[in-house]
């Protein structure tokens, strides 16, 4: 018996579009880059769910869910009509998933939630190179300060380029998709 079989068909239905819908969410987030991010990002939601559908070392029931989630992909098209709630439907799902399974389980889940998120921002760099240094400021700084807290922290932190490739407003949506999760993003 799997968790997915013991849970209602909203319930169902809610955990299974979470790993397409976080990343939809993220890609929609910043419309910058047109339709070449979209596919890049499309591309990269794709890979990084059949790499955890596949993931021999992960935690299984967060495997099953998301194989679940690839089986669906005639449901995708749908499930990208409905993000104006996930923030809610993460809040939800968790809620679900701590009272049927194993606190480390669903910690598993909301981690590949938020690289999915992540993963989908890193695919196409949104970042206009022709600002002002006046207008780059922010987002150096931005990045120094989540360096220096880390360093602190003695955790690892994200490359430049890699921090440059997030924009203001993924960053914003990955944020918010951590505190829906009760983590923190940086």
């Amino acid at each position: 018996m799997t968790i997915l079989s013991v849970l209602s068909d909203s319930q169902r239905n809610n955990i299974v579009s979470l790993p397409y819908r976080v990343g939809i969410w993220v890609s929609e987030s910043d419309a910058g880059g047109g339709d070449h991010s979209d596919e890049r990002e499309i591309q990269a939601l794709t890979n990084i769910l059949n790499g955890f559908a596949e993931e021999v070392f992960g935690a299984e029931t967060v495997q099953h869910i998301i194989s679940e989630t690839l089986n669906r992909q005639s449901e995708w098209p749908d499930w990208a009509k409905n993000l104006g709630a996930i923030e809610e439907d993460c809040r939800t799902a968790m809620d679900v998933l701590y009272h049927k399974m194993d606190e480390k389980e669903v910690k598993a889940f909301k981690q590949h939630l938020i690289e999915i998120g992540e993963a989908v921002a890193l695919a196409f760099r949104e970042y206009d190179a022709s600002q002002t240094m006046l207008n780059k400021m922010p987002v150096y700084i931005a990045y120094y300060i989540g360096k220096t807290k880390a360093s602190m922290q003695k955790t690892s932190y994200k490359s430049l380029d890699q921090f440059l490739n997030i924009s203001p407003k993924e960053r914003k949506t990955l944020t918010a998709l951590a505190r829906s999760l009760d983590m923190t993003y940086a």
